[in-house]
């Protein structure tokens, strides 16, 4: 597995909660977790497979803005 790190415009704990769910319903085979320690919410997700386009994808659906750092 490889760890997938986007950087997000996500503010509140409530909408990475929102992100995280649909995400897992996409895609369901990664583990994904959201940090908030830092200035700038960054998304991390563990996977074996190219994600990226779904990520975006779902992101773009519900109005925030990610990128793969």
């Amino acid at each position: 597995m490889h760890i997938e790190a986007y950087k997000t415009n996500v503010r509140t704990k409530k909408d990475a909660s929102l992100i995280v769910a649909l995400l897992q319903f996409v895609i369901s085979d990664c583990i994904i977790n959201f940090d908030f320690t830092k200035r700038e919410r960054i998304l991390r997700i563990e996977t074996n497979r190219e994600i990226k386009e779904m990520v975006y994808g779902v992101f773009n659906k519900q109005g925030f803005y990610c990128k793969k750092i």
